[in-house]
């Protein structure tokens, strides 16, 4: 078994075995000059060589063996009958990635996964071994990305560097992670969220219930535009909405992962039904087919329903910067306007972080005009 030395000339020495499939066995020093390092390497060593004696060595095994120079290429790939240990690359951390996102997240998730990935390898070339990626390398392609996107959009790709990185920890190729350590970009161009005033409500409502908008959001623009206000629903949330998940009786309704979707947070949450739509859902519920808009499948794409609410918004002559989300940031306003605890307004939102809800105390509806008032 693997045992330590002191060394005249060395320092602290390590001797150990290694073991072969075909019965042979090689003799192993390693030297250190610090003890504290020694005794780290030997418990490391010990557990190399034990699984050497058994032919129990994994690729990870013999990939963490190989960098912390234990053995030679050589002696692994002759444990592994000729196969080479190599470092894995980029492009196969991605590949392991994107295979996993592709089953785990949803189409457009995992559409959004592959573009920041391709960012990704695109700079720093798909065929870098990932143990030459250093703090300074990570912060080199910040800089870099901050010339063309915004600090949130870096963020967002730092996280998946951070997340190749994992695998890459989780294959032994690397001891630490060095996208860890950066901190988050701050940021500056963050605006509070866009509600609308009640004026703008009053003439969104009347031009989604005209005539000539029923050719938009297949003629039930004012039922979404009803249904998003008064339940501040995602846009693919509502669209996946079961006529299961609502309770007329208790004035409630479930917003939940299915089969072939999942919630922002994966989590499940309830939210009061206003009286305002309850004639609106008890239509849609009586309509055949288990979604509630739609019927046998979902009757739009999240893209479809949000550029046809922009044409809405268009008719009305109102500002462009009012998007369908726009309509989940009324209601969070609202609730906070009417003085409900945030942290009930952070549950009935879905938001996982405190802060993001936070940020509505500071996008406070100006107008106060009682004739228009909603409530929820």
């Amino acid at each position: 078994m693997a045992r330590l030395y002191i060394h005249k000339l060395r320092g602290w020495q390590i001797h150990f075995r290694i073991y072969f499939p075909d019965g042979a066995d090689k003799v192993k020093y390693r030297y250190y000059r610090n003890k504290t390092k020694a005794l780290r390497a030997l418990q490391d060593i010990e557990q190399i060589e034990l699984r050497s004696m058994k032919d129990a060595l994994t690729r990870e095994d013999l990939l963490y063996a190989v960098r912390a120079n234990y053995i030679s290429k050589e002696d692994a790939a002759r444990i592994t009958g000729g196969a080479p240990v190599e470092i894995p690359t980029l492009t196969e951390l991605s590949e392991t990635f994107l295979t996993d996102s592709r089953t785990e997240n949803k189409a457009s998730t995992h559409k959004v996964n592959k573009i920041r990935i391709n960012h990704i390898l695109k700079y720093f070339g798909e065929d870098l071994p990932v143990d030459q990626m250093t703090t300074d390398t990570i912060k080199a392609y910040r800089r870099h990305r901050l010339k063309s996107v915004s600090a949130a959009t870096v963020n967002k790709e730092m996280i998946k560097i951070g997340q190749l990185m994992d695998e890459a920890m989780r294959l032994k190729a690397i001891t630490g992670n060095p996208a860890r350590s950066i901190k988050r970009l701050k940021d500056k161009t963050g605006r509070p969220p866009r509600s609308l005033t009640r004026k703008e409500l009053k003439v969104l409502l009347e031009v989604s219930a005209d005539h000539k908008s029923r050719k938009y959001i297949k003629g039930i623009a004012d039922q979404i535009i009803k249904v998003y206000l008064y339940t501040g629903m995602r846009r693919s949330e509502l669209l996946w909405l079961e006529c299961e998940d609502i309770d007329i009786d208790r004035r409630q309704l479930t917003i939940q992962s299915k089969i072939d979707f999942k919630t922002k947070t994966g989590d499940y949450r309830t939210v009061s039904i206003n009286p305002d739509i309850i004639p609106i859902l008890k239509r849609r519920v009586e309509a055949e087919g288990p979604f509630v808009f739609g019927g046998r499948q979902p009757f739009m794409t999240p893209d479809g329903i949000t550029h046809q609410f922009k044409k809405i918004v268009r008719a009305a002559g109102l500002p462009e910067t009012i998007t369908l989300h726009s309509l989940r940031h009324t209601y969070a306003t609202h609730l906070l306007e009417l003085g409900i605890n945030p942290k009930v307004v952070q549950q009935r939102l879905g938001h996982r972080a405190f802060a993001t809800t936070w940020r509505y105390m500071h996008a406070l509806i100006p107008e106060k005009n009682p004739e228009d008032e909603l409530h929820f």
